[in-house]
């Protein structure tokens, strides 16, 4: 197998395992509001496939930057470096869910860590939570100036276009059905770079 090769199958499945991963999230996070999931089954739903989006989101980030042209490198370098931080971010806040929130209620001992649970209005890790995939769609922002025309760009750009709804929810909580949109154009993004990145070189 030559290196190029490896480098797009490389990239096409970490793209896939963002797609996938969103996907996962996205189904339990619509029956937790239809209230079709019992808690806290459904935040370990959510939260499990979210702290696995964050690695695969910027392995995908990562192998685009290696398939760049030298003209769009910087360019998809910050998306890179933005892509590091939303997942920085994001990561601490699913790990302390999963691995001491949750546990903690399920055992009566949550008592000071209520102030760590996510994902409440003006929460501390809802803050975080909201920062992070702000982050992320300003790495989607940055990709998408580095794309033909076409529907990956379009996808791409929608994703960038949901920053604002993300980052002011910590001012106006209504804005989370704008933020919804999240749940549709970010796993068509992941699909087409995935197709982008294991047809040929961008």
């Amino acid at each position: 197998m030559s290196a190029a090769l490896a480098e797009r199958r490389f990239g096409y499945w970490a793209a896939i395992g963002a797609c996938a991963a969103s996907a996962a999230y996205g189904v339990p996070q619509i029956l937790q509001v239809a209230g079709w999931l019992p808690t806290p089954l459904d935040r370990y739903l959510i939260f499990a496939p979210s702290l696995a989006l964050a690695p695969m989101f910027v392995l995908a980030i990562a192998a685009s930057c290696a398939q760049a042209a030298p003209e769009h490198r910087a360019r998809r370098l910050g998306a890179l470096g933005l892509a590091v931080v939303y997942a920085t971010q994001v990561s601490s806040a699913y790990a302390i869910q999963l691995g001491s929130v949750l546990p903690r209620e399920a055992a009566g001992q949550i008592g000071s860590f209520s102030d760590f649970t996510c994902c409440t209005f003006r929460a501390p890790i809802t803050t975080v939570d909201l920062l992070g995939y702000t982050h992320m769609c300003l790495s989607l922002l940055l990709l998408a100036t580095t794309c033909p025309p076409g529907w990956l760009r379009w996808m791409l750009l929608a994703n960038g276009a949901l920053a604002p709804a993300l980052f002011f929810q910590l001012i106006w909580p209504e804005l989370i059905y704008v933020g919804a949109i999240w749940l549709v154009v970010f796993p068509l993004a992941m699909a087409l770079l995935a197709r982008d990145l294991g047809r040929r070189d961008t």
